[in-house]
């Protein structure tokens, strides 16, 4: 009978240990499994946490995996840092650890890696602005977080950059990532009220304190000293007046045209109370200084040059001013 007992006792027990082994097994292929999605998740896309992505359709916002876990909106660059995206908004910069916990991830808790700084509270446009004044408490970030703010903001040899990068200008303005919607373009951005105040031409250069922005049918001077913005519109600079196949379409002119009063009036609406007045729409190309024409010139040359399908066509005999006083 003892015998018997035992023998039943033992063959029990090498079913406990049977199925204790076909548990482990299938624990261990269960957790190669999900860390070979995660893997596969994690490597490639524009970061390195391809869970991380930026969608245009939804205010730009930066989300990870889904609409539901929404890291911040109104994004204008992401510069991305060792395993960190320091990202800056219409509304303030911060910075995501992409290090996120597959619980947490699972669990929608992401709030944790997340840190925001705010922007300075400003209806108007702040000129030569700090970046201590700019994002008042960024000085509760680590010194190595500061000093990587630094450097994107200001070290042109430590700039960080990417597909969704952007760069400064000069504080408050800054240049966004490169949108991919219909047009691929630029925003100008004012980081100290929010606002973009316009598209990042093909051409531009900061001399003499100024910021001198060329576009085909607008020329915008940011005047640091004169705290103030002076733009010129005319559809004598349209891209189509120096095109090699240039012919003349009437319905492509007058689609210019309603398309470059659009942004002038656009500007007309939101520039002057940014700048307390200080926005001024030039209605000749002359009420710019010598210099500032002189430079636009170089732009415009640079631009038009730099483009197979154009050609300088009215400017191979005239200056820029003369072209735009006839």
């Amino acid at each position: 009978m003892k015998s018997c007992y035992l023998e039943r006792v033992i063959m029990n027990l090498k079913r406990v240990i049977k199925w204790i082994g076909y548990i482990v097994a299938i624990i261990v292929v269960l957790y190669i499994l999900i860390w070979g999605v995660l893997i596969y998740f994690l490597v490639g896309g524009d970061f390195k946490n391809s869970l991380i992505y930026l969608s245009e359709l939804q205010e730009s916002g930066l989300y990870y995996g889904n609409e539901n876990r929404k890291i911040a909106d109104n994004v204008v660059a992401v510069h991305e840092v060792d395993n960190k995206l320091y990202y800056i908004t219409l509304d303030g910069i911060g910075i995501f650890d992409e290090n996120v916990s597959l619980l947490d991830a699972w669990n929608k808790d992401i709030n944790k890696y997340n840190t925001f700084i705010p922007r300075i509270d400003a209806k108007e446009t702040q000129f030569n602005v700090s970046l201590d004044e700019l994002y008042p408490n960024i000085s509760s970030l680590d010194e190595s977080d500061r000093d990587i703010w630094n450097e994107i903001f200001f070290d042109s040899e430590k700039r960080y950059t990417g597909s969704h990068a952007g760069h400064p200008i000069k504080l408050p303005f800054y240049v966004s990532y490169r949108k991919e919607n219909q047009i691929k373009h630029n925003d100008i951005v004012d980081l100290s009220t929010g606002a973009i105040i316009g598209v990042y031409g093909s051409e531009h250069i900061l001399r003499n304190n100024a910021y001198y922005n060329f576009e085909f049918g607008k020329l915008t001077k940011i005047d640091f000293s004169q705290k103030a913005i002076y733009s010129y519109y005319s559809d004598n600079l349209d891209i189509g007046r120096f095109s090699k196949n240039n012919s003349g379409d009437e319905r492509y002119e007058s689609y210019a045209r309603n398309e470059l009063d659009t942004v002038r009036t656009k500007d007309l609406e939101v520039l002057p109370n940014l700048l307390n007045q200080r926005f001024t729409v030039f209605n000749s190309f002359n009420e710019f200084s010598d210099f500032d024409k002189d430079t636009f010139e170089a732009l415009a040359i640079n631009a038009i040059k730099s483009r197979k399908a154009l050609q300088l066509g009215p400017l191979e005999n005239h200056t820029l001013s003369q072209y735009l006083s006839k």
